[in-house]
């Protein structure tokens, strides 16, 4: 049973005298009978009614940013305090599950103005999630009894708020930013900027701010920084977190005739599915007046052709493949060019090995954002005791590295079962979400030596 923490209270009373944000949750109450808890139905009524998740939203960005609130959490002496850098996925992961066994709330640094990681760049719905709505356990792929897309602990699933095939970021977003309310103490526009070993614990220097001390940090960044960004230029060459966000504007699409794509993982599978129109319906969007004409592909060894996207590519991005061929009028929307790529921005326009485009969305992966104390190689495998690795331990600081950037090697049954047949299931959430709540589960009490 799931008792509301303080903020979640707060949000639960400032909606309940909102009328026209209130809706969902009344109406959820008529089923209170068919939840686990009747937190979980007034959250469930918050997720499934717009209006009331865009005041929720506004509700916990006011919240976290709180100038007050902010600093006297900064400013608080807990010396057996946990630390997570970091507030996506992975953070509400280990916050959920330490809280649940027993432990105190982890105080969770961002650096930027938005807390809930990728997922939560914007509030609307800008992709789709790479696992299909399953709603259940937590379990790995080929396990048809599992919820792929499973936050441990959470109040709330992402699958129990949709009915759509695959949720969208929009949906996990707000069951990260809910798990956050309920099990962290959550400072927004914190960047971490060094993290040194003291007497007793360990110092954390934050921008434009004091040090905080802690005993411990779960170091939970995620993939990082774009690489390329360097190229970018935030108008016509644009990175996949910058797309999207323009995705979740009005008429995203509006003027653009020629778009080239410049990566062939899954954040470049996103941003074609966007530019065809088969990803989440953009704002204010009409298929008669905000499509692209043409988008180019430059990914090295992506199929080129819709019968070889059907025999190589998995389904979740099978709807792809039939753009790789001319449609009823003759026309080919789409080309996978297997060839690297450089874009040069010129005025109104940006410039592809002699091709002009109305923009490019650089989607070439991630790079580690550097913070002093915390490099990989100062970090060793670290087993949970029935001896799976699920994190990384730092040498010389009471750290631990988890999720995406821990590079958690492949296990002998993900082998088996062929999850390692995949690249980049690596850092995919089925596999790491369960690593960090073992984590979260097994670790001892946090003690300043």
């Amino acid at each position: 049973m799931f008792e509301p923490s303080a903020q979640i209270e707060s949000l639960l009373a400032a909606i309940t005298v909102n009328k026209s944000a209130s809706d969902g949750i009344r109406m959820m109450m008529q089923r209170q009978s068919e939840f686990d808890s009747p937190l979980a139905a007034q959250l469930t009524g918050i997720a499934l009614d717009p209006k009331g998740r865009a005041f929720a939203d506004k509700f916990l960005d006011d919240y976290w940013s709180d100038e007050v609130r902010r600093q006297n959490l900064l400013d608080t002496v807990d010396p057996d305090r946990e630390v997570i850098i970091g507030s996506g996925f992975h953070a509400a992961v280990y916050a959920a599950v330490r809280v649940l066994s027993g432990f105190a709330k982890p105080l969770v640094l961002e650096r930027h103005d938005r807390a809930g990681g990728i997922f939560a760049m914007t509030a609307r719905p800008t992709f789709y999630l790479n696992s299909r709505n399953r709603a259940g356990n937590a379990g790995l792929a080929g396990d048809q009894g599992a919820a792929l897309n499973f936050l441990p602990g959470a109040p709330i699933q992402a699958a129990n708020v949709s009915m759509a095939e695959y949720q969208t970021n929009a949906d996990m977003g707000l069951v990260i930013r809910l798990t956050l309310a309920q099990y962290a103490d959550v400072v927004t526009n914190a960047t971490v900027q060094s993290v040194t070993r003291d007497d007793t614990g360990v110092e954390i220097g934050i921008a434009n701010s004091g040090p905080v001390f802690a005993a411990r940090i779960i170091d939970a960044r995620g993939l990082g920084d774009p690489n390329d960004q360097d190229v970018t230029n935030g108008t016509t060459i644009l990175t996949f977190a910058q797309f999207m966000q323009r995705m979740a504007s009005r008429w995203p699409l509006r003027g653009l005739r020629r778009v080239a794509v410049i990566g062939g993982g899954d954040s470049g599978k996103c941003t074609v599915e966007a530019l065809l129109g088969i990803g989440p319906a953009p704002s204010m969007a009409a298929a008669a007046l905000d499509s692209v004409e043409r988008v180019d592909w430059y990914a090295d060894e992506l199929p080129t052709t819709c019968d070889g996207w059907r025999q190589e590519v998995r389904g979740r991005y099978q709807a792809i493949g039939r753009y790789l061929r001319p449609d009823r009028q003759g026309v080919q929307r789409l080309s996978v060019l297997n060839r690297r790529a450089r874009p040069v921005a010129l005025p109104g326009s940006a410039l592809i090995n002699g091709r002009a485009y109305d923009l490019v969305v650089v989607c070439t992966g991630n790079r580690e954002d550097t913070i002093g104390g915390l490099s990989f190689g100062d970090f060793e495998e670290y087993a949970a005791p029935d001896g799976n690795v699920v994190a990384r331990r730092s040498f010389y600081v009471p750290a631990f590295r988890v999720g995406p950037h821990a590079r958690l090697p492949f296990t002998q049954r993900e082998r088996t079962d062929g999850v390692a047949d995949i690249a980049g299931n690596a850092v995919s959430m089925f596999r790491t979400a369960t690593k960090t709540a073992a984590l979260a589960a097994t670790l001892e009490p946090a003690t300043r030596d």
